[in-house]
């Protein structure tokens, strides 16, 4: 059985200037038989799949996740119609 949460990612800020886009929907295909949660991680690896640049800026340390206008760890999990933003590391003090 194959069905697709659709989510709508941000990226903000360098990642936004880095990637050249601010927002888009992405359809995140689930092929199971069970109900497999999808988090904030499984997400991440999904959009590195586009390449170094993707893979390099959403992989570097500190990046953080927004859940629906909440900061949220990577195990978090995603749901259909949801909004995951990426930020980069908050410099500063």
């Amino acid at each position: 059985m194959s069905g697709g949460v659709k989510i709508t990612i941000k990226l903000f800020a360098a990642l936004r200037e880095a990637l050249g886009e601010s927002e888009f929907e992405l359809d995140f295909e689930v092929v199971t038989t069970d109900a497999v949660p999808i988090d904030v991680a499984s997400v991440k690896a999904a959009l590195s799949q586009r390449g170094a640049d993707w893979s390099e800026a959403l992989n570097q340390p500190n990046l953080v996740h927004a859940l629906n206008h909440k900061v949220v760890f990577i195990d978090a999990l995603v749901s259909e119609g949801d909004e995951l933003a990426f930020f980069p590391p908050m410099t500063g003090g």
